[in-house]
């Protein structure tokens, strides 16, 4: 691949010609894009035939733009239909420190988010939650299954780790409707201030499959976080899986600002999901 590259740009006239196809790419997708944002989901737009003529670009050039937004959700492909507006992906922007109103890192993603507890119980930490929580092994902790939704659909599921005597008769039930952080601030005074948070590409599980409408071995998203409240001490260690096709992670980094805010870690995760319990606690 590096070859051809060089290749390419190492030719004036190729170098042209690829340049042209960008430029046409990007009009396409322009182009697209407008369409599908003054459509309703589920709504035709024109045939590849229609928009290849339209734009004045060859088939396999359009072919290529569409093939991108049908990965990423905006439109869904009908072989001998046509082509149908889509539900494009749920963006959740990372930002690496704290809003200016001292809220979350993590700004509010798109949809209605609600949770369906699925299982609770204080069980005793196992190795792993216990390294992670920094606490020996047995230590009571309450363990906390919910699947998550936007607009009614099934969009990640997580489980979640909590040190027991952090949060004493909670009232596990209400985070189906309320915001775990904010519960915990408000009931609790516990304040979530730093978390270490890891994603990593899977393939789902029998379970996962089911629980998220997916195949078995569907690609999904998980994700690990271990949060530290006001005193510095690890409290919550979470497990979540999101699908693939309906949730994606983006970062906004800032390279101008001082050498101590342009690192990776993500500071201040007072509600991650937009302050009010949407993407993840």
């Amino acid at each position: 691949m590096l070859v051809d590259y060089i290749r390419v740009y190492s030719q004036p006239t190729l170098r042209s010609a690829v340049t042209l196809d960008l430029r046409k790419r990007d009009r396409a997708r322009e182009h697209l894009i407008g369409l599908i944002e003054s459509r309703a989901i589920g709504q035709a737009i024109p045939s590849e035939r229609q928009l290849s003529a339209d734009l004045g670009i060859s088939r396999p050039t359009l072919r290529a733009v569409v093939d991108d937004l049908v990965r990423d959700g905006w439109l869904v492909r009908e072989h001998g239909r046509g082509m149908f507006v889509g539900s494009p992906k749920i963006a959740q922007e990372i930002v690496g420190g704290p809003s200016p109103t001292g809220g979350a890192a993590y700004p509010p993603a798109p949809g209605t988010w609600t949770s369906r507890v699925l299982s609770h119980s204080v069980v005793p930490a196992g190795t792993l939650v216990a390294s992670r929580l920094r606490v020996t092994s047995g230590t009571p902790v309450l363990r906390i299954a919910r699947q998550r939704l936007v607009d009614g659909e099934a969009i990640s599921l997580e489980t979640i780790h909590v040190l027991d005597e952090m949060v004493p008769s909670i009232d596990v039930m209400a985070l189906e409707s309320g915001s775990f952080y904010a519960m915990l601030r408000e009931q609790f005074g516990v304040i979530p201030t730093e978390a270490d948070q890891v994603h990593e590409a899977a393939a789902a599980g029998a379970t996962e499959a089911a629980l998220l409408g997916l195949v078995e071995g569907a690609p999904i998203l998980t994700l690990e976080r271990v949060t530290r409240d006001q005193n510095g001490r690890s409290f919550e260690f979470t497990r979540a899986s999101y699908r693939a096709d309906r949730y994606r992670v983006t970062s906004h980094l800032s390279l101008t600002g001082p050498a101590e805010s342009r690192h990776t870690r993500i500071t201040s995760v007072e509600d991650p999901a937009g302050l009010q319990d949407q993407a993840t606690p």
